[in-house]
């Protein structure tokens, strides 16, 4: 039995898409429709949206393109042709349409010729950077000639040569070891100061902190006005240098005491100190001075009679500020290389040193044993010179 088929069943969509095709065909530009009340027709002609030349590189700028009008002006300045701007705003819109080939060949040309014109121009920031560069290469010229002059000081082309500043002194101790080292620099120091007849001013012996190897702790006691307080040196190594009269019972300096000769003492003491310090790399040095003997008025005659003198001693601490400028500077700026006289010691040129870096390292002194162990105290007590 055949299946009824309404008309509303029939596929009419190619008649419809026929239709469609005809009235798309038949239908006027809206573009040419005369102004209606109901606003079908285009407000703004879609071709003045269009720009009316193409927009032309950041040629000779960095990051961003010529503010609009402004190649013009450059072009107008440098005597460009005129026609040139008008080639490329004709062109533009030629290449962009495709409308023929002489079109595309008059854009093409055009490019070619801005391409070349972009080229030739320089950014505003070249000068900078050729100022850079210069610099740069000057630099490195001349770290190459330095290099080349230091080469050149050398033994052969390939050694470089550093030259090491002036020694310390002119002399040093050879030995390695602390206590041959201080005998050494004791011998050196003692064989340079004389009497006036030509004879040592005393014998100098260097060692450690020790008595007959007892060790030695120094005690610096202050005066009773000052409070009276103790305070003990441990803060490291130390040295001590003995000073002896050669040629009398007593130790004695042979001859009458002056403060002429306790000065030359006082210099010779700073110059063992600074020798130590230097070479052997102690915290302390101590130097004990020989016994002497001061004349006192005898209160029963009224006569000046000699009395055995308190024994003296000189305490240098590495720590101490004038000690260190003295160690920062070759020994001869502190001392003269010529050793003075007894009678010429306040002639010299570094008497002012001497003194000013002695007068308060002076004590009197006297050694005390300790009383539950095996040591010796050195006991100190500040004397005053002036």
């Amino acid at each position: 039995m055949a299946e009824a088929v309404s008309e509303h069943d029939i596929d009419d969509a190619p008649r419809a898409q026929d239709e469609e095709t005809a009235v798309s065909r038949d239908r006027p530009d809206p573009r040419k429709r005369p102004p209606d009340p109901a606003g079908t027709q285009p407000k703004w002609d879609p071709d003045d949206l269009l720009p009316r030349e193409t927009p032309r590189a950041a040629s000779g700028r960095l990051w961003a393109t010529a503010p609009e009008g402004e190649e013009e002006e450059e072009e107008a300045d440098e005597g460009d042709a005129p026609g040139r701007v008008a080639v490329a705003a004709t062109a533009a819109p030629a290449a962009e349409a495709g409308a023929s080939a002489g079109a595309g060949a008059a854009a093409a040309g055009s490019a070619t010729v801005e391409d070349a014109d972009d080229a030739a121009r320089h950014s505003r920031y070249s000068a900078r950077f050729q100022f850079l560069l210069g610099a740069l290469l000057a630099v490195g010229i001349a770290s190459v000639a330095l290099l080349a002059a230091v080469l050149a000081g050398g033994k052969d082309d390939t050694t470089i040569v550093l030259k090491a500043g002036p020694a310390w002194s002119p002399w040093r101790p050879s030995a390695t070891s602390g206590t041959a080292a201080a005998n050494q620099i004791a011998s050196h120091v003692g064989g340079e100061y004389k009497l006036p007849n030509g004879r040592q001013l005393v014998g100098v012996v260097g060692g450690p902190l020790e008595v007959q190897q007892v060790p030695v702790t120094i005690a610096i006691q202050q005066p009773a006005a000052q409070g009276g307080a103790v305070s003990f040196l441990d803060d490291g190594a130390g040295v001590m240098y003995r000073m002896n009269g050669i040629g009398t019972a007593d130790s004695r300096i042979p001859g009458r005491p002056s403060t002429d000769r306790h000065l030359l003492l006082r210099r010779e003491a700073l110059e063992l100190a600074l020798y130590s310090f230097h070479y052997l790399g102690v915290s302390e040095a101590v130097v004990l001075f020989p016994p002497s003997v001061r004349q006192v008025r005898s209160a029963t005659t009224g006569k000046l009679v000699q009395q055995k003198a308190d024994p003296t001693a000189l305490l240098f601490r590495r720590s101490q500020r004038d000690v260190q400028t003295a160690l920062a500077r070759p020994l001869s700026a502190t001392l003269s290389a010529k050793t003075p006289t007894v009678s010429g010691v306040t002639r010299s040129p570094d008497r002012p040193a001497v003194e000013a870096i002695t007068d308060d390292k002076t004590y009197t002194y006297k050694l005390q044993e300790a009383n539950t162990d095996l040591r010796l105290f050195l006991v100190l007590a500040p004397l005053r010179i002036r």
